[in-house]
């Protein structure tokens, strides 16, 4: 089973973002995102729809849309 990057996919568009996965399990995919500041490393937990990046984690819903914006995990391995 695979993850579901649909909602990840639509909060890339909305932003105009390009991405490169690299590891994708059902729990979790992780990859880099191409922005106009450069690459950023990501994380994305499909089941709680979490976006896990350097600086800060957002939460999206379904849509993709932001409904939750916070300060990175320190345990977070986005490398």
């Amino acid at each position: 089973m695979r993850a579901d990057v649909k909602p990840l996919t639509h909060w890339l568009i909305y932003k105009g973002y390009t991405v490169r996965f690299g590891r994708r399990s059902p729990d979790s995919v992780q990859g880099v995102i191409a922005t106009p500041q450069g690459e950023v490393a990501f994380k994305y937990e499909p089941q709680s729809m979490t976006i896990h990046l350097p600086d800060r984690t957002v939460a999206i819903n379904q849509y993709g849309w932001e409904i939750d914006r916070g300060k990175p995990h320190q345990q977070d391995d986005l490398s």
